[in-house]
């Protein structure tokens, strides 16, 4: 039991959402910052934890995310 045991969580924050280049990796449109063409669509952009499951949040970003990567297709 001990060497299958462990922590249950799910990593998120990582890639921390925002305006600012020092304090953040994606802007507001998941684009990464000083990157053309990459964005991060996952629930590693949630800026701070949540207090729930992050299955209904991260299931939310990945719907926004193709959204905008369709609208700025063109």
């Amino acid at each position: 039991f001990r060497a299958r045991s462990g922590p249950v969580f799910h990593p998120s924050c990582t890639c921390r959402m925002g305006p600012e280049v020092a304090t953040s990796v994606v802007d507001a449109r998941l684009r990464v910052h000083g990157v053309a063409g990459l964005r991060v669509i996952d629930a590693s952009v949630f800026p701070n934890l949540i207090s729930g499951n992050t299955n209904a949040p991260a299931m939310m970003v990945g719907w926004k995310g193709a959204e905008m990567v369709l609208a700025d297709r063109g």
